[in-house]
This record gives C-alpha cells, structure tokens and sequence, in this order.
C-alpha cells in the first residue's frame, strides 16, 4: 500500500496548464505504484475548481488510484459555505473522513483552522482581526462562527476519529500547521510577518496526534518546505508545493513538475 501527499499546488496564482499538470501527475503517480493520492489543500482559490480538478483527476485514472482532497483556505474562498465545507458534499472530499489502508493502519483526513495561539498574547483579537480584514486572504471567507470556534470544531473532530480508530495505527492529514517548532516570530522586526503566524495552525493539533497511535502527520499550507520531524512514535511531514510567481518564488526548481515531484510525501506499508 503506497500513500501520496501534495498541498498547496496553487494552480491558478502559479499559472499551470491545469489539464497538462494533472495528465503529468497521474501518470507518475501510477508509475509510482501509488494507491492513493490525498491533495491536503490550496489547488485553486476556488472550492468548485478544485472539486473538480479531483473529479477529473479520478476519472482519467479511474480505478488504479484513489484520489481524495482536502480544502485549504485557498479553496474555501469562493464557491462553497461554511455549512457545505462541514458536509459530505462529495465522496472525494475528505474532511471529517478516514480510508482504512490495511487491517492496522487508518487515515483520517480534516481541513484543519487556526486559534491565533501561535503569537500568543503579543496582539490583541481586535489587533488580529483588523490584520486579517485588511491583508489576509482568509478575510473572503464567510463563517457563521469566530476563528477559535472553527477551530475547536475541526480539533473535537480530529479526536473523536483518532478515539474511534482504537488501537490502529493512524495517519493524519490536514492543511494547517500542527506544531510550533514550525513558526518564525519577528517580535522585534516586520509585525505583518509575525502577525500572519495567527492564522497558520494551532499546536493543539500536535497534541492531539503526539497522544495518539499516529505515526505520520501531513499538513500543507506553510511555503518554507520544512523537514520531517520526528516525535516519538509519529514524523510530521509539509507537502506543501507553494508560490512561483512574478512576486514570490519559494521553488527550489525551475519547473512545476520537479517541484511536485520533491514536495510529494509518499509513505509505503
């Protein structure tokens, strides 16, 4: 059994031949011997376009290779509620669900949110919420409930699906940042970089997974291309693929293809 994990692919912001991008990936997928393929999130900034990628994607394979997906905050800003986000809105969509890959291993996909514990009480809510309101990209996306409630939400889901696995093994996939050994603080320099730390994630995820019978953690949504980290029984991966734009490049490559290929996490039981 042969498990793949992309995020943060931002087909549109990159300016990729999305049709030509997804004949290249599913062919080196199934060359791979890949059984299934998790995107944790950020195909497109559009929850319809990115549906439908994975839709397409499991068709041109058809059976060969199971592909699921995950929304990031990319995806969640247009096209979709609040409400559709937290339903089963689709049999690829994989929020609050899990594939149980063999008899002992089960995988648990969730979108994931942030809490703003990452910059601790260094800003005021108000402080946060105007940043977001003005800069942010999250700011698109409508929710009937503050950040923090979201994020409770989607952390009792995590539990309630790692309480119901028993005593298999699990592997977790999410978009956000799920430890703070991942962030970068600028107390003393550029305050909008650190206060972007409030919308990456919550350790609280790592908590949870760390206390867990999880042995890998993938997540998306941080650009920095971070090694595994390894904490006892589990090894946290980013698949995230990020930005090569006119403003930002984070590609360590030249072409987007390459760059997949070196973001892809694949774990094998």
């Amino acid at each position: 059994m042969k498990v793949a994990f992309s995020s943060d692919n931002h087909f549109d912001l990159n300016k990729i031949n999305v049709e030509r991008a997804m004949r290249a990936q599913a062919l080196y997928l199934l060359n791979k011997n890949v059984n299934v393929y998790v995107i944790a999130g950020d195909l497109f900034n559009d929850f319809k376009q990115s549906l439908a990628f994975a839709r397409n994607m499991q068709d041109l394979v058809k059976n060969k290779l199971t592909i699921r997906f995950l929304a990031g905050n990319h995806d969640m800003g247009k096209n979709v509620t609040y409400e559709e986000l937290e339903s089963d809105i689709d049999e690829l969509y994989f929020h609050n669900k899990y594939i149980d890959l063999t008899d002992d291993i089960r995988l648990i996909g969730n979108n994931g949110w942030y809490d703003y514990s990452f910059v601790g009480n260094d800003y005021t809510e108000e402080e946060i919420q105007s940043f977001k309101n003005s800069y942010w990209y999250d700011r698109r996306i409508k929710q009937p409930i503050t950040d923090k409630e979201r994020f409770d939400i989607n952390l009792k889901q995590i539990k309630d699906q790692l309480l119901a696995a028993g005593n298999k093994q699990t592997i977790v996939v999410s978009h956000f940042v799920p430890r703070e050994d991942y962030i970068k603080r600028f107390p003393n320099g550029n305050t909008r970089l650190d206060i972007a730390n409030a919308f990456l994630g919550s350790s609280k995820i790592g908590q949870a997974v760390d206390q867990s019978y999880t042995i890998a953690t993938i997540t998306g949504h941080l650009h920095l291309h971070p090694a595994p980290l390894k904490f006892g029984n589990n090894v946290y991966y980013n698949a995230a693929v990020g930005y090569s734009t006119e403003r930002v490049h984070e590609w360590s490559s030249d072409d987007f293809l390459t760059e997949w290929q070196k973001r892809l996490v694949v774990l094998e039981f």
